[in-house]
């Protein structure tokens, strides 16, 4: 509290006690003065002291002990090692050390796929995903001592590289490896490098990385077959100064359709670990590829972005035009028009001429005037300003299935500023936002006229929502997987169908497998009442199984990730509307778990703290984390200011004060 309060508390003391004694004691005098001047007083001060407000300091003292993250590895390698109860018994001998608890306030975490916040483990996860610990980690004790104890093989299947990760993770680390570090002769197939999709009667590659670990002179065959037929060999030479080798092939696409290969590298006597000596794969064979054309009248990096996110799919290609240039617009099935200007007026004229389709992107440098002419879509009033458009997701978009990527925190789109009319009715993808306000405007939408489809983007700067979701999720996946369905929409020629189902041809064992459907009523309007089951019948073994979908925002969806590898036939059925589809699936057997033969000691060893330890060295974990000088408990203070005003109890104290005082005068036969 400063000087100048304290000096106002006693000046209104003062003045209080001025006003009670002039009234009862000065002024008229009265028996038992001294006690009525009191409760004026307290009266009088109360009501003065509210108007002075004085801030009361509070400040309380705790102590905050280090926080000790035990951080299991939860994927079915540890299962592969055989070491499930030496893991949770070791986890348990932690948590439940009472000298570890006084010292540690103790949580645990698992990995695999995904990076939890639990208590138990079960060692189900198909994939190991070490980096997610740390970058985790950093988030959620960004300035608190933490130290890590990872229990981990330290074989990891997916992310970005944790020995790299882990350079800038503050905390020490303490790693535990689990399973056998006894290094064997082993040889496998490390990596397959192999395009998702290929076309019909053209030659497609495929890279594989093959490695031997041992110090013996060998020569193995590779091959890569289809069924019983080989498709290709070499014979591979190792020893203990050639260790690995890239072997590249090309096979021929000689029908349409998801075909199946297996690439085998013989197994060496004695081997201990043949499972990582094949790898599967798959190619779909498709006959035609969407051609996609991106016209522009100058230079922008939308333009290498959009090339970017559409060519992600292999079914699709994109090439970058400006308008000065020559080009064959039948060659193409959508138009991409950038920022129409005075130089698009032959595209617009051959446009309609062929009933193309096209997606037209405004911005900064769009000649508003021309383009209210050339088409009949929309009207905008043309202004010399410019404006920053936030995106905002609709949920209640239906033409094709997406998922919110996380477009209310993307950077805004640049384009003038004015009010847009539209002629025909817009289904929006994504809503304007313009300085924290939603309009009914849209952003990014679609629409349809006959056959033909077209879509729009008020705003440039796509680069950088492409390059704040690789930001986000350090991979351009989901974003392209967006940006390439609204392509498929657009370019297709297909009238919409009241049922739609989204899936792949093929995956890979152990992956999510997620079909999506969408239903549609008779008005084409999305219906969140349908029962949608999925029949999925094994072509090899002829066992079937009935799943449902269940309700998943505008979508209905589907896991069928139990199903075991294999061909299958599948029929979506919207009960009781006599509405269904059919098609087929491949699952391709491959478990990355099991293509490990040792704990990765040496990776492990490179990221620890001081040395690397065991399931079996638990007291020296645990004397070694008692002893650390660094890890002590920190005392901590929390200073809290409230005002006067708030306290209620001051308001007691008046209400007391006039109540008694009231009492004490009627009782006296002054009122």
């Amino acid at each position: 509290m400063s000087t100048s309060t304290l000096f106002l508390i006693l000046l209104i003391a003062f003045i209080a006690a001025g006003l009670a004694l002039g009234q009862y004691y000065f002024f008229k005098r009265q028996q038992n003065w001294w006690r009525f001047s009191f409760l004026r007083f307290l009266t009088y001060f109360s009501l003065l002291l509210l108007l002075v407000n004085p801030k009361i300091r509070h400040q309380t003292f705790h102590i905050e002990k280090p926080s000790l993250v035990l951080t299991v590895d939860n994927s079915r390698s540890i299962k592969e090692f055989k070491q499930e109860s030496e893991v949770i018994q070791f986890v348990e001998n932690l948590k439940n050390n009472s000298d570890l608890k006084n010292k540690f306030e103790i949580e645990s975490y698992s990995f695999g796929e995904n990076f939890e916040h639990r208590d138990t483990f079960d060692f189900s996860e198909n994939q190991t995903h070490i980096s997610s610990v740390f970058s985790n980690l950093k988030r959620i004790y960004p300035s608190q001592t933490a130290p890590t104890i990872l229990i981990s093989d330290g074989n990891q299947t997916m992310g970005r590289d944790y020995e790299f990760e882990a350079i800038d993770f503050v905390q020490p680390i303490f790693p535990v490896v689990v399973g056998d570090t006894t290094t064997y002769e082993d040889l496998k197939i490390d990596r397959l490098n192999v395009n998702r999709y290929a076309f019909l009667n053209n030659k497609f590659p495929v890279e594989v990385f093959v490695s031997y670990n041992g110090n013996k002179n060998i020569s193995q065959k590779l091959s890569i077959k289809q069924g019983n037929q080989t498709l290709f060999s070499k014979t591979l030479d190792f020893n203990k100064d050639k260790s690995a080798e890239i072997v590249q092939a090309e096979l021929t696409a000689n029908s349409v359709g998801v075909h199946t290969y297996k690439t085998v590298i013989e197994n060496l006597p004695k081997e201990k670990n043949t499972e990582n000596n094949q790898q599967q794969f798959a190619v779909e064979v498709i006959d035609q590829q969407t051609n996609v054309l991106v016209l522009s009248s100058f230079k922008h990096p939308d333009l290498g972005a959009f090339k970017k996110a559409i060519e992600a799919n292999q079914q699709r290609s994109v090439d970058i035009k400006y308008t000065e240039e020559d080009f064959n617009f039948e060659d193409y099935q959508l138009v991409i028009l950038y920022q129409p200007d005075q130089n698009f007026k032959s595209a617009f004229e051959k446009i309609e001429q062929l009933e193309m389709n096209y997606l037209l992107i405004t911005g900064t440098k769009t000649d508003y005037q021309f383009l209210n002419k050339q088409q009949d879509f929309f009207q905008k009033e043309i202004t010399s300003q410019t404006e920053e458009f936030l995106p905002s997701y609709n949920s209640n978009y239906s033409n094709f299935q997406f998922e919110d990527i996380g477009f209310d925190d993307y950077p805004p789109l640049f384009d003038q500023f004015g009010d847009l009319k539209f002629s025909q009715e817009q289904q929006v993808l994504l809503f304007q936002n313009i300085a924290g306000y939603e309009s009914d405007l849209p952003l990014l939408s679609t629409t349809e006229k006959g056959n033909r489809k077209f879509g729009f983007l008020f705003g440039e700067n796509f680069w950088q929502w492409r390059g704040k979701a690789y930001r986000d999720q350090q991979n351009f996946e989901d974003f392209d997987e967006f940006s390439g369905k609204l392509i498929q929409y657009l370019a297709s020629t297909k009238r919409k169908e009241r049922l739609n189902i989204d899936f792949k041809s093929f995956y890979n064992s152990g992956e999510k497998i997620i079909f999506q459907a969408h239903y549609f009523d008779e008005n084409y309007t999305f219906d969140p009442r349908a029962k949608i089951t999925a029949q999925i019948k094994n072509k090899e073994t002829k066992k079937t199984a009935e799943f449902p979908f269940l309700l998943k925002n505008n979508s209905y969806e589907v896991n069928l990730s139990s199903l075991e590898a294999g061909e299958y036939e599948f029929e979506i059925i919207v009960e009781e509307k006599n509405l269904s589809k059919s098609g087929e699936f491949t699952i391709i057997e491959f478990d990355i778990e099991k293509q490990f033969l040792n704990a990765n000691y040496k990776k492990l060893s490179k990221i620890a703290e001081d040395k690397v330890f065991f399931t079996h060295t638990e007291e020296e974990l645990i004397e070694e984390l008692l002893n650390n000088e660094n890890f002590k408990p920190v005392q901590k203070s929390n200073t809290t200011t409230s005002p006067l005003i708030d306290w209620w109890y001051l308001l007691i104290i008046i209400t007391v004060s006039l109540s008694a005082e009231w009492f004490m005068r009627k009782y006296s036969g002054m009122i």
